[in-house]
């Protein structure tokens, strides 16, 4: 495949963007017609589709605190393993604790290492760089 033929990657969808596809897609029914008219690709077509026929143009609104909302639900305890272990390691990272709390539940993920950088960023105990 050349260079210029790549697709690029185009960001987040807006609230636009989603509207558009899916007004494109219930007058054409064409998948592909709809996605290039709003500027999207298939994919997000597959996530956002069904969110409508649930809940309508709501349904297509992006929650403004989505990974708050993902992390309310983590248990009590596997927030507090997170902590427990970043006050006894303090120069562990968020990958590591990821890991170890992987590990100390047989392989199964309970939380990315984001959502535990977002942990401690709640707590207090991790710092924020600064964008350069």
């Amino acid at each position: 495949m050349k260079n210029e033929e790549r697709r690029k990657y185009r960001g987040i969808t807006t609230f636009l963007q989603r509207k558009l596809m899916i007004e494109t897609y219930l007058e054409t029914h064409n998948i592909n017609q709809s996605c290039r008219k709003a500027g999207v690709a298939i994919n997000t077509f597959r996530r956002w589709y069904p969110r409508y026929l649930e809940s309508g143009l709501e349904g297509i609104k992006k929650p403004k605190s989505h990974i708050n909302k993902q992390l309310e639900r983590i248990e009590e305890k596997f927030k507090n393993r997170i902590i427990e272990l970043k006050k006894k390691h303090p120069l562990w990272g968020r990958r590591t604790i990821a890991s170890v709390i992987f590990n100390e539940n047989n392989g199964k993920k309970i939380i990315s290492p984001s959502g535990v950088q977002k942990i401690l960023e709640r707590a207090s105990l991790w710092k924020k760089e600064k964008k350069k």
